[in-house]
């Protein structure tokens, strides 16, 4: 039996023990039982909100889990994918059998993203586990070596572990303080990576700016021979707070395939602006088709809490099609299935939206993105990697024309 206490960080900075998980061992099937509870004091505070508006309402009732991880989806949202996982099993010592996601929980304590720490002490440990930026590029090598399957010493694997196993994502991270305290996610290459996926993903990024998506600062850097994307943590409030963040793929109670239609009904449901979250969405949605985001699954949208309650977060994770999937994470809305769909039938969806001027939404990313090779220029894209995009991208985007 686990039982971990969840302690959720406002963005005042006040922490609040909010609830409980108590989860047993694996069955012989590997299904975990599992259940959360609120607590009183959690309940009764004038802050207090859904940690998961659609599965956990503000009630003092035991929620049990109906999920094989023996937890809700809202606490898995705070583990990282497969790299930090890996570094977390091996931080706590885990053997296979026990690298179940209540104990990586418990390794990963509160240095995950988001609001929400665990323990199973009394003792809420010191907050951001971030290295300063002047060791990027030793973060980075490291992150290299161990990622090509190099054996680390225990000192570099305690470096790598204390600010490497919290972010998600499947790519080596890191978590990084600048010289003014600002929060930064640090994102670096693999080492058989076929691009320049950093240098790639930051052009991206200021092409969605360009088309008015909302995108987090972001910046990149050198560390030695190499690049890294440094992205602006958008869980962190101004006070040094946090902001608890819960993905789509949580809200939906869904696997990665979902259609963008879902996400717009929650965003209706449950985003206290969706005057603004809803045409965001839109906008986020033809951008992704006409970049040929590919990897438009759940856990790439997600919900922040803010102080008046929940909202549509900035775009992350954007990058064109470059394993050459053609078919996108999500489906597009109108019958128009898993490929990128013409402009009547954006025009017919954001209708039925009630978005305002949706032609001028559409014609802004046109426009953003005719440049989009003299703006990976810009980012040192080699041009033998952004002619690879050069076909799919243009005819994504006469198919909005």
């Amino acid at each position: 039996m686990l039982h971990l206490d969840v302690i959720i960080i406002f963005p005042n900075s006040l922490k609040i023990k909010c609830g409980e998980i108590i989860t047993g061992p694996p069955e012989a099937n590997g299904r975990i039982k599992g259940a959360f509870r609120y607590t009183p004091e959690y309940l009764q505070h004038p802050d207090a909100f859904p940690l998961d508006p659609a599965n956990l309402p503000l009630t003092p009732k035991e929620f049990p889990s109906n999920r094989p991880q023996g937890i809700h989806g809202v606490f898995e949202d705070a583990l990282p994918d497969d790299w930090g996982r890996k570094i977390l099993a091996r931080k706590a010592t885990l053997p296979p059998g026990e690298q179940t996601e209540p104990r990586l929980l418990e390794a990963l304590g509160n240095s995950g993203m988001g609001a929400l720490c665990f323990q199973t002490g009394n003792t809420i440990g010191t907050l951001d586990p971030s290295a300063d930026i002047l060791h990027l590029e030793q973060l980075l090598e490291l992150a290299l070596r161990y990622d090509a399957g190099e054996q680390l010493s225990d000192q570099e694997f305690c470096s790598l572990a204390i600010y490497g196993s919290s972010p998600g994502g499947a790519r080596p991270k890191s978590l990084v303080r600048d010289k003014d305290n600002s929060l930064w996610l640090a994102k670096f290459p693999k080492h058989n990576d076929h691009f320049h996926v950093e240098q790639i993903e930051a052009a991206t990024l200021k092409l969605a700016e360009n088309s008015g998506v909302k995108v987090p600062e972001f910046k990149i850097l050198t560390a030695g021979s190499r690049k890294a994307l440094l992205v602006k943590r958008f869980d962190v409030a101004d006070d040094g707070g946090r902001y608890h963040m819960i993905s789509m793929k949580t809200v939906l109670n869904a696997q990665y395939h979902a259609w963008y239609e879902d996400i717009f009904k929650a965003v209706k449901k449950y985003s206290i602006q969706p005057s603004l979250d809803i045409p965001a969405l839109f906008r986020h949605m033809v951008f992704n088709a006409a970049i040929g985001n590919t990897d438009d699954h759940l856990k790439n949208f997600c919900m922040l809490h803010k102080e008046n309650g929940y909202c549509l977060s900035p775009a992350y994770d954007l990058l064109p099609d470059i394993h050459g999937k053609r078919s996108h994470a999500l489906s597009f809305p109108k019958g128009s299935g898993e490929f990128s769909p013409n402009r009547s039938v954006f025009l017919a969806y954001a209708a039925d939206l009630n978005i305002k001027k949706p032609d001028h939404i559409i014609d802004a990313i046109i426009l953003a993105l005719s440049a989009w090779q003299d703006v990976y220029a810009a980012y040192d894209v080699p041009d033998t990697e952004i002619q690879k995009f050069d076909r799919d991208i243009s005819y994504r985007l006469d198919k909005l024309k």
